[in-house]
């Protein structure tokens, strides 16, 4: 049985069992793990899968595609075949397509007729078949009848090991749940079946390599866990590959960096990217005469990621910091200690993820972007995944979920969680889609080595709808109560001015504030609506200043949209369960104000009846429980 040997190896004389351990570092995990498994003799099916068209760094430091890499691994293999729907087969050289047609092709005379005219016809047959037929002609030109052939090939023990790559192989070997399906694929399923547990070609050390960018797009059956095939993924690059990639891009195109463009902030923000995209990004640069800034690997990143997970993903752009934001003083003091944990790399006290609970409008999203910002972290803003059709959703959602270890350093945002992550009692009716949607994301979030590298941020307005094991310790460490708070109004209208470079000779904000807390269930994004609205009325009067009595129009004009009870709900629920040092000072206050709204007071009348008893949240017992 011949082995999987690298042509460096050879080379150099190192020992083939040495594979594992001095040369680890100098090859693409993919690839050392492929390499494992064939030097083990462990399996002869593998599925290659994942960021199977970017460029891999071979030991020798050269770059080469995938296909390269394996064709140069294998080259002392009798035969290297490529097989797919659009090319059919092909060889990695013409001496290997030589011998495959005149080892495989050759029609024999087995009747035993000597007639010397039947044997110069079939001479002559055999000559075109040998050298001038399409090969396609000769082994087939569906997979249905490919594959058959090749199965003679590859169980055939005669001599040499050979090595066939199936591009393109979720055209060939579909996820077909739910579906009628084609007589041609089933045929073609059970040969690879077969193939990954047949003696014959373990014996000759003969290997099978399926390439498809996504594993949840092949047949089950071959992803089963009693199938032998084994799947391997090929990731992004990481950190330390992107930086080596940057710095010899810079120097091969010449390119401009702008100012705060330096190639380790471009290496940080290019993450999820694969080399063949960053090195798109910089050629468009060049071509176009621009500086690599900030703006442009962020424009391409949203524009290349958005396309490749359909919008599912939403990469964000922080525009401002912590000093967008009046009042939240204790949750930025707690964002800026674990933003120096990360600094100094104590990723323990890290949390894995944090439950943003509260009304809408009151700053969730926007905090969560800010602290992006200050610690130099990717942030995007996922959807939820679901696809009609069976095994598209965990394809899809697979692909979320690698796409954001990639990404990492990065913050998640989850908006609208209570509707992504509902409780396992509630019913789904697909399928069991949602059921193992939920335990991906319950082994992505609680896998230690990810903390300090992916905070996950679920944002909810009902956390309560959410399943507890989301919010369990160890997945969820953190809960924020965001609320209305009366006393950050003052600093909220003084923040929203420069935030949208809106002029004012406003100086003290506080008659105001004092005037839109009468109105008691205004929002953070409310003061925002107020103060664009007055630089609206500003501009009927021409004037570059927002004045006082612009302002004073924009506060009368606002009208409540939402159900007050509704609000008082989420905000006793905030609090509930959340962190004690990241609720706001009168918190204790806050709750009861809500609590009394919500259950209504008992008033004297004359038959002393309750005159508002709201059924909105019915579980309300008592003032003391609320506090805990």
């Amino acid at each position: 049985m011949s082995k999987f040997v690298l042509p460096e190896i050879l080379e150099n004389k190192i020992p083939v069992d040495h594979i594992a351990s001095p040369l680890k570092d100098k090859m693409p995990a993919w690839f050392y793990d492929l390499a494992n498994h064939s030097q083990a003799g462990i399996g002869n099916l593998f599925i290659l899968w994942g960021n199977i068209f970017d460029w891999q760094k071979n030991m020798a430091g050269k770059y080469l595609t995938v296909h390269q890499m394996l064709a140069e691994a294998f080259c002392d293999y009798r035969l290297v075949m490529f097989y797919s729907l659009s090319n059919g087969l092909q060889f990695a050289t013409q001496e290997m397509e030589k011998y495959f047609r005149e080892k495989y092709c050759k029609i024999e005379n087995d009747n035993g007729d000597e007639d010397p005219a039947f044997q110069k016809a079939q001479e002559s047959l055999n000559k075109s078949m040998l050298h001038d037929a399409p090969i396609s002609s000769l082994i087939g030109d569906t997979p249905a009848k490919a594959l058959p052939f090749l199965d003679r090939v590859m169980t055939d023990m005669s001599e040499g090991n050979k090595l066939l790559i199936v591009d393109s192989a979720q055209n060939i070997v579909p996820e077909t749940s739910g579906h009628s399906g084609d007589p041609g694929n089933l045929v073609s399923i059970e040969i690879l079946e077969r193939w990954s547990r047949d003696r014959r070609i373990q014996e000759m050390g003969n290997i099978i390599i399926l390439m498809t960018p996504s594993l949840f797009s092949l047949s089950k059956d071959l992803r089963s866990n009693q199938s032998a095939v084994i799947p391997i993924k090929i990731s992004k690059p990481k950190d330390k590959q992107r930086a080596i990639w940057v710095n010899k891009a810079s120097k091969n195109l010449k390119l401009i960096f702008a100012e705060k463009a330096t190639p380790e902030i471009i290496t940080n923000m290019s993450g999820g990217l694969s080399l063949y995209q960053i090195n798109n990004i910089f050629k468009l640069a060049r071509q176009q005469r621009l500086p690599i800034d900030l703006d442009l690997i962020a424009s391409k990143k949203k524009e290349i990621l958005n396309n490749e997970f359909d919008g599912h993903i939403d990469i964000r752009m922080p525009k401002w910091d912590f000093n967008s934001i009046g009042g939240l003083t204790n949750k930025v003091a707690y964002a800026n200690e674990i933003n120096g944990y990360i600094h100094d790399g104590i990723y323990r006290r890290v949390p894995m993820g944090i439950l943003a609970a509260g009304p809408p409008g009151t700053c969730k999203s926007h905090f969560f972007e800010c602290w992006a910002k200050v610690c130099g972290y990717n942030v995007v803003r996922i959807s939820n995944p679901r696809i009609m059709y069976v095994g598209q959703s965990e394809a899809l959602q697979l692909s979320i979920l690698a796409a954001l270890d990639e990404m990492a350093p990065v913050i998640v945002l989850e908006d609208e969680a209570d509707q992504s992550e509902t409780s396992r009692g509630a019913p789904s009716g697909d399928s069991g889609v949602s059921n193992r949607w939920r335990q991906m994301k319950f082994d992505f979030c609680s896998d230690a080595k990810r903390r300090g590298r992916v905070i996950w941020v679920r944002i909810s307005n009902r956390d309560d709808l959410i399943d507890v094991a989301y919010k369990r310790k160890g997945r969820t460490d953190v809960k924020m109560p965001f609320v209305i708070e009366y006393e950050s109004y003052p600093q909220i209208f003084k923040v929203m001015f420069p935030r949208y470079e809106i002029q004012t000779n406003i100086s003290d904000f506080r008659p105001f504030a004092k005037e839109v807390e009468k109105k008691i269930y205004c929002t953070g994004s409310d003061i925002e609506w107020m103060v664009r609205e007055a630089d609206r009325y500003a501009g009927r009067e021409d004037s570059d200043l927002v004045l006082p009595n612009h302002l004073s129009k924009a506060v009368d004009a606002w009208e409540m949209d939402a159900n007050p009870n509704d609000i008082d709900m989420q905000t006793i629920l905030a609090h509930k369960g959340s962190s004690k040092d990241l609720r706001a000072e009168n918190w204790e206050q806050i709750m009861q104000n809500a609590y009394t709204r919500l259950r209504g007071r008992r008033e004297n009348t004359e038959n002393d009846t309750v005159i508002q008893m709201p059924s909105v949240f019915p579980n309300l017992r008592s003032d003391e429980e609320l506090k805990n």
